[in-house]
């Protein structure tokens, strides 16, 4: 058994991550440690980028075009070829950059720690570093684009020019800054996990002057549980985690066995977010699926209180890259940030408002809301129709808000449940109160 560098906690054999801490296990043998290795076509030692529509390799001067597999196997070879000339990388200064010679044209890259692939200014050729993702701090998998750019720079157009509430000058003025694909490191969690909860409930009715009137109380307990797979959680600092999460769901059962071969022509990021970090909001978003899966089998009108506790057992996590295309536009002199799911196109990103837009709807919803009410109550009850009618229209504006704001952190995993909720105690009992 040996002990986590980061800690001193013990890692038991065949480990990757400390369990306490999240950092990688240290490899035993770190053979591409400092290498880099060319992208090159194996037939002109060109450009390779990968077709997303083709799901292939191809060749941006002699065209040719190549599976992963056969480009993984040319590669491997040209690296046992560059194992024994050397090809060490230099570390950087302060500022945590190393050092990287193009294996094309001989020029020097720089490349930050977590920077896994870049692209030579100068002959074009993409350049990948197996120095970060070697040894255990390699991704387990890997979801390949589906999408091209052009299909981004389509689904963005044709995300918000429908949107009535957009400023009209936003159409027009906007500037697209830049459009990457990344591959953008997450965790993946997977694991069962039960429940044990008490809660206070209630049932009401209305009299006839519409008073509520509690008809009983009860005492509720509820025992459950569920298992999850592969709930995401990005491992980017980069990242903002709510345009993360907004770009959800991906289809697991498109993963593939990580590859060198899927990344020319896209960034790629290592990991720089500690297991510990995500797996604690992954947890929160497990939990409140399993806590409203149960609350749906409480049948009274109102859940006044509630006590949870929840336990977790055959935890497994993975490392891996998924696609995302990112979109940084400008108007008005402040940017905007859209993202696009690389395997499903969906498209999200907040849009900006425009207030007399906004207030054109909103008013003549109120002044109607507020006709009706007092047609059909009087003006006796001119106070009860304002409230009703503020609240009505206060959820219609909040409904529109989110339409253009919807970028949001995810609350809950039901797109990752592989097993939904199963009762395994569930007795109440009527409380009469004094």
């Amino acid at each position: 058994m040996s002990v986590c560098p980061s800690c001193g906690s013990e890692i038991a054999a065949g480990e990757k991550f400390c369990s306490n801490c999240g950092q990688p296990v240290p490899a035993e043998s770190q053979d591409h440690q400092g290498k880099a290795m060319t992208s090159g076509c194996p037939a002109c030692g060109g450009a390779l980028l990968f077709d997303p529509t083709s799901g292939k390799l191809k060749c941006e001067f002699c065209a040719s075009e190549y599976t992963p597999e056969e480009v993984e196997e040319a590669w491997a070879a040209k690296a046992k070829e560059a194992a024994g000339a050397g090809g060490k990388a230099e570390i950087g200064p302060e500022d945590e950059m190393k050092s990287y010679s193009c294996k094309t044209c001989g020029a020097e890259l720089l490349a930050d720690q977590t920077t896994a692939v870049m692209k030579c200014p100068y002959c074009g050729n993409q350049t990948i570093f197996p120095a970060q993702f070697s040894g255990n701090i390699k991704p387990d998998y890997i979801i390949p684009f589906a999408h091209t750019k052009k299909e981004a720079e389509e689904k963005y157009l044709s995300y918000y020019q429908k949107r009535f509430l957009l400023p009209k000058s936003f159409k027009s003025d906007n500037h697209v800054e830049e459009i990457q694909g990344v591959y953008v490191p997450f965790w993946l969690f997977s694991g069962d996990l039960s429940m044990e909860g008490n809660y206070k409930a209630a049932d009401y009715k209305r009299d006839d002057k519409g008073n509520r009137i509690c008809t009983g109380r009860y005492e509720v307990e509820r025992k459950g549980n569920i298992s999850f797979e592969n709930v995401p959680a990005d491992a980017s600092k980069r990242m903002d985690d709510a345009l993360m999460d907004s770009v959800e769901p991906y289809q697991m059962d498109g993963m593939k066995n990580f590859s060198l071969t899927y990344l020319p022509g896209f960034m790629a990021e290592r990991f720089d977010v500690d297991m510990k970090d995500d797996k604690e909001r992954t947890n929160k978003r497990v939990e409140n699926t399993l806590s409203a899966a149960v609350q749906k089998t409480i049948k009274h009108d109102e859940i006044e209180s509630k006590t949870e506790t929840f336990s977790y057992s055959n935890e497994k996590v993975n490392y891996a890259l998924m696609p995302v295309w990112l979109l940084i536009t400008k108007w008005q002199d402040k940017e905007y940030k859209f993202a696009m799911n690389g395997q499903t196109g969906k498209m999200i990103g907040d849009l900006p408002i425009s207030v007399p837009k906004f207030l054109m709807v909103i008013l003549p919803i109120f002044a109607a809301i507020l006709a009706i009410g007092i047609a059909a109550l009087g003006t006796d009850y001119i106070g009860q129709t304002l409230l009703v009618d503020a609240i009505v229209t206060g959820i219609i504006a909040l409904i529109m808000y989110g339409s253009m704001k919807p970028v949001s952190k995810a609350n809950e995993a039901t797109d990752y449940i592989t097993k939904p909720l199963e009762l395994t105690h569930s007795t109440e009992k009527k409380v009469w109160f004094k």
